[in-house]
């Protein structure tokens, strides 16, 4: 009979333990969503630019080929950067391919209008134009794969402004960075081939593309070692968190 009382008490007792639960314990359900929405990359298919095929992949990767049908060996990486928060397939922006061991970055500014796109490439005070024409494919969201894909606390030599930032690599081949000292929080996009990591965006990241070498250094921690002319290189180190700290 003790038994059956002390087994009825536990079952009335659930449902208000539940509702205290619920009330003092939840977490997850009351922190703020990442407000981000992938961005639709507007060059993924095969295009073709004169007698040639180029041929950009959701994985981010490239090739180009004399033929429709291919193959389209693994030529380049490229990314799009279109301004912030920038979430459908922009019609305009920047469009930037790495290629070549080590790589060369090129930065395209690019506009697209019934399926034609026309890259433009500025350099030694001279103007070139591409023009592809799209084949196949629609856009889509990127797929990466890599190692730099989380969230990061990071240090930097440019401490003139201060040390500390966070960086958020997304699969799409967007990056959220917040300098915690200088108060600017904003969205780059970036590549990664092999061991060469570029970002274009905003602030530092918008006077041209940033170009790195990274290196594993262990314990969670990633050495990143800038290489371009302007603006002047920094050298890194990322260090893998669960969450990093963001602007409130």
């Amino acid at each position: 009979m003790k038994k059956t009382l002390s087994f009825w008490r536990l079952f009335l007792l659930f449902p208000a333990a539940l509702v205290l639960c619920l009330a003092v314990c939840k977490e997850e359900p009351d922190l703020p969503p990442d407000p981000h929405v992938s961005l639709v990359n507007s060059f993924i298919g095969i295009w073709k630019a004169g007698s040639q095929y180029w041929q950009f992949r959701a994985d981010g990767t490239g090739g180009r080929a004399v033929a429709q049908a291919g193959p389209f060996p693994d030529n380049f990486s490229f990314f799009v950067y279109a301004g912030q928060d920038v979430q459908t397939a922009p019609s305009q922006g920047n469009l930037l391919i790495l290629e070549g061991s080590p790589a060369v970055v090129t930065r395209y500014e690019f506009s697209i209008a019934n399926n034609r796109a026309t890259l433009t490439l500025w350099g030694g005070g001279e103007v070139s134009f591409i023009t592809l024409e799209r084949i196949s494919g629609s856009p889509q969201t990127l797929r990466l794969m890599n190692p730099l894909i989380g969230e990061w606390s990071a240090d930097w030599t440019g401490s003139e402004h201060g040390l500390t930032w966070s960086l958020k690599y997304r699969a799409d081949g967007t990056v959220k960075v917040f300098h915690h000292q200088a108060g600017h929080q904003f969205e780059n996009a970036y590549a990664l081939r092999g061991n060469t990591l570029v970002i274009f965006g905003e602030w530092r990241f918008g006077i041209a593309p940033v170009i790195a070498e990274i290196n594993q250094q262990g314990n969670g921690k990633w050495r990143v070692t800038e290489t371009q002319l302007s603006p002047t290189p920094a050298e890194w180190v990322y260090t893998r968190v669960a969450a990093a700290k963001w602007k409130e």
